[in-house]
C-alpha cells in the first residue's frame, strides 16, 4: 500500500471544491504515475484491492456510471455514491459497504504513518516512501541524499534527567527538524534517538549545507526541563544517490555508517560518508598504560586506561588532554617483563562529562624505527667501550 499516495488522494478529496476538480486532480496524478493512482483511489473510497490491470477499466466504468445517474436523477451525484452502486451493482467486488467520516479515516492514516511521540513519520511509512522515491531517482536519473541524525550523548540525558527528558529533548529536536526542512523533504524517527531526513532532487554538497544548518540550529536550542538546562547536539551522517550508491539498502548503510565517523571525530559534526581506508583487526583491551610526549626530556608521564588497540594505532582513556599532532610514547603490560612500546602522533581527542578524555593515537612505524636503531646504536656504542 502506497501511504504517502493515499494521503495526498485523501487531501485532494478533503480539499477539493467539488467531485469534478477532485476527478481532474485524480486524472493528473494517473497520467503522471499510472495505474497505482487509481489502484489507491478505489483504496480509499472502496477499501478494495482490484485485480491488477483492471483499475482503469473500473475507473472508467465508475465515471459512466456517475454521469448516467445524473442523468436519471437530474441531480449532482458524489463520485463515492456513484462508485459505491457501481461496484454493488455491477461487480462482486463490495458486498458489505459501510460509511465512514473523512476526517475520522484521515486521522487513522495520520497514525498509521506517524511516530506517536515525535510527531514525524515512523520507519515504516519511510521504508516505503525511501523505495518509492530511490526507483524514481533511478528512472529519472536525479540526485536524492539521506541523511542520519543522532543525538549525543542521549544516554546521559536519560540517566541523569530521566526518561521523560530524553522524550521531551526527542520532541524538541524534532520540531526542529520539521521546521527547517522542505515541505517535500520527509523527514522520520528512524529509532531510539536517531532521526532520518530524506531529500529529494538534492545532491550531496546541497545536502551538507542543510544538515549543518540544522546541526547549528540544534546547538543553539533553549532546551530547559525542570529548571535545568540541557545542551543538546547531533552527529550526522550523508549520502547521495548516485553518488555514493545506487543500491538503496547500500545507501543507507553509508549513511548510517557517516554517524559513526562523526562521532568518532568528536560529536556535534555533519560527516560526508567516505571509504574507510582502515584495514586492520580491531582487538578490545583494556589495561593500565602509560603515556608521555617525546621530544621533551621533562613531559610528564600520564596513566590511563586502553580501550582498543590495532596495528594502526590505539585508543585509549586519560584524565588529561594531550595536543593533537603531539609524538608519544605509550607503554602497555602484556605479559610480566615485557611491556608493549608503541610510537606515534595524537590523531584525536573527545572530552567527556566526567572530566575523561579519549585519546587516539596512529601508529608511526617511523618513529619507532628511528628510535630503535639509535637504542641499538646506544647499546652497541657502550659494549665497544666497555671492550
Amino acid at each position: 500500500m502506497d501511504l504517502s499516495l493515499k494521503k495526498t488522494l485523501l487531501r485532494y478529496m478533503l480539499e477539493a471544491d467539488g467531485d469534478d476538480v477532485f476527478i481532474g486532480k485524480v486524472h493528473g496524478l494517473y497520467t503522471s504515475r499510472g495505474s497505482i493512482v487509481l489502484q489507491t483511489v478505489f483504496q480509499l473510497l472502496a477499501g478494495i484491492d482490484l485485480p491488477d490491470g483492471s483499475s482503469e477499466e473500473h475507473w472508467e466504468n465508475t465515471l459512466q456510471h456517475r454521469q448516467k445517474m445524473m442523468h436519471r436523477l437530474e441531480r449532482n451525484i458524489s463520485i463515492t455514491t456513484a462508485l459505491s452502486d457501481y461496484l454493488q451493482t455491477q461487480t462482486e467486488f463490495l458486498h458489505h459497504p459501510r460509511l465512514i467520516e473523512a476526517m475520522q479515516y484521515e486521522n487513522v492514516v495520520h497514525e498509521t504513518i506517524h511516530d506517536n511521540l515525535t510527531g514525524l513519520f515512523n520507519r515504516p511509512y519511510f521504508d516505503e516512501a525511501y523505495s518509492q522515491h530511490v526507483s524514481l531517482a533511478n528512472r529519472y536519473l536525479h540526485d536524492l541524499t539521506v541523511i542520519f541524525l543522532d543525538i549525543d550523548n542521549f544516554k546521559d540525558i536519560n540517566d541523569t534527567y530521566g526518561h521523560l527528558a530524553g522524550d521531551e529533548a526527542l520532541k524538541q529536536i524534532a520540531s526542529v527538524i520539521d521546521q527547517e526542512k522542505r515541505e517535500s523533504d520527509i523527514a522520520a524517527r528512524y529509532g531510539g534517538e536517531e532521526f532520518v531526513l530524506l531529500l529529494t532532487y538534492t545532491d550531496n554538497v546541497s545536502a551538507f549545507v542543510f544538515a549543518e544548518r540544522l546541526r547549528k540550529k540544534i546547538e543553539t536550542l533553549d532546551f530547559c526541563y525542570q529548571n535545568q538546562i540541557i545542551k543538546l547536539t547531533v552527529s550526522g551522517g550523508i549520502a547521495s544517490f548516485p553518488l555514493h550508491s545506487e543500491d538503496p539498502q547500500q545507501l543507507l548503510q553509508m549513511a548510517d555508517n557517516a554517524v559513526y565517523l562523526a562521532k568518532g571525530a568528536g560529536k556535534n559534526r555533519i560527516t560526508h560518508f567516505k571509504e574507510e581506508k582502515r584495514r586492520y583487526l580491531r582487538v578490545k583491551i583494556h589495561q593500565p598504560v602509560l603515556a608521555k610526549e617525546l621530544d621533551f626530556h621533562s613531559s610528564q608521564t600520564f596513566t590511563g586506561m586502553s580501550k582498543d588497540i590495532c596495528v594502526g594505532g590505539i585508543l585509549f582513556e586519560n584524565d588529561e588532554s594531550l595536543p593533537l599532532g603531539a609524538l608519544i610514547k605509550v607503554r602497555i603490560p602484556v605479559t610480566e617483563g615485557a611491556p608493549l612500546i608503541l610510537i606515534g602522533k595524537v590523531v584525536r581527542v573527545e572530552a567527556f562529562e566526567n572530566g575523561k578524555y579519549d585519546i587516539g593515537m596512529t601508529t608511526s612505524f617511523k618513529e619507532m624505527d628511528k628510535i630503535a636503531n639509535t637504542e641499538i646504536a646506544g647499546i652497541l656504542h657502550t659494549r665497544k667501550v666497555t671492550e
